[in-house]
């Protein structure tokens, strides 16, 4: 008997750790299923973000794809700019210079000369003389040089203009007071044709030869040179010398004086003061005014 109950007590107690070990196995797997189903809703949820980033990526990529290619069209634009650019530089700075360095002597001479005296003249004779005044100087020395316009005219073949410089000088000559107003402007519409010699040989294609700089004269080349001749024997000023040796040129250095004081030195203070080689901008800014005015 007390066998008996010693074998019921093992089974019964057999079976209940039987029970508890099988109760503990699951109890680890009911913990670990909210964790997996978690783990398995974070998994959905990144799943659903790297999707999303996905589809928003392209877009993003085209955006910058658009940005790459518009800061190379920027890029390119500049690129051509600046090749204009340099090509500008190149056509307005090719200048045959064979005598640079007397050139710039000269230049340095010319610059001196109306820095210390025609600019300080100009300011008094300025102050003197009243501007209608010196505008009727201007005028008059205009009007006395149409000789020189006519025939370089009638050379270019612009006989259109030929003709307006006679009628200015008659219109002129009477109703403007021998020259010191100037109604065949205002009145008849006759503009000046302002053409010497040396636009005469470059409408021939005679070609400009090296600069040169002139004392006293200021910048030219060969070709302008050799046409400053022509215009001197034009210029009824030059005969002035007949008279005495000395008033052709006091008279032209009066009508110098008179322009500037007009010009109020603008032209020039203005080309050289804000250049880094003085003499170089002038030297372009004369070789592309000589290049228009053969072409008009």
């Amino acid at each position: 008997m007390r066998k008996l109950v010693i074998l019921i007590s093992f089974f019964v107690l057999t079976t209940y750790a039987f029970n508890i070990s099988v109760y503990a196995e699951d109890v680890p797997d009911s913990k670990e299923q909210p964790a997996v189903a978690a783990s398995d809703d974070k998994s959905l949820a990144e799943d659903a973000t790297n999707e999303a980033e996905e589809k928003e990526q392209p877009a993003v990529a085209e955006s910058d794809d658009k940005d790459i290619e518009d800061i190379e069209d920027i890029e390119d634009i500049e690129d051509i700019e600046d090749i204009e650019d340099i090509d500008i530089e190149m056509e307005a700075t090719f200048v045959k210079d064979s005598v640079q360095p007397l050139n710039r002597a000269f230049f340095t001479f010319n610059d001196k000369l109306y820095y210390w005296f025609f600019r300080p003249l100009s300011k008094g004779y300025e102050t003197v003389v009243p501007e209608k005044a010196r505008l009727g100087v201007r005028n008059f020395f205009t009007n006395v040089r149409t000789p020189g316009r006519f025939v370089n005219c009638v050379l270019q073949g612009k006989f259109k203009g030929a003709g307006s410089e006679l009628l200015r000088l008659v219109i002129n000559s009477t109703i403007g007071g021998a020259g010191f107003s100037d109604p065949a402007s205002k009145y008849f519409k006759l503009d000046m044709y302002d053409e010497d010699f040396g636009q005469t040989l470059g409408t021939y294609n005679v070609g400009a030869g090296t600069f040169i700089e002139i004392p006293l004269f200021g910048p030219s080349n060969v070709r302008d040179g050799i046409g400053l001749l022509g215009d001197i024997v034009l210029d009824p000023i030059t005969y002035l010398s007949f008279i005495s040796p000395f008033l052709s040129s006091g008279v032209s250095s009066y009508n110098t004086l008179n322009d500037v004081s007009i010009d109020k030195g603008d032209t020039y203070e203005g080309l050289v003061e804000q250049a880094i080689d003085p003499y170089i901008a002038v030297q372009d800014a004369y070789t592309q005014n000589r290049a228009k005015k053969i072409r008009e």
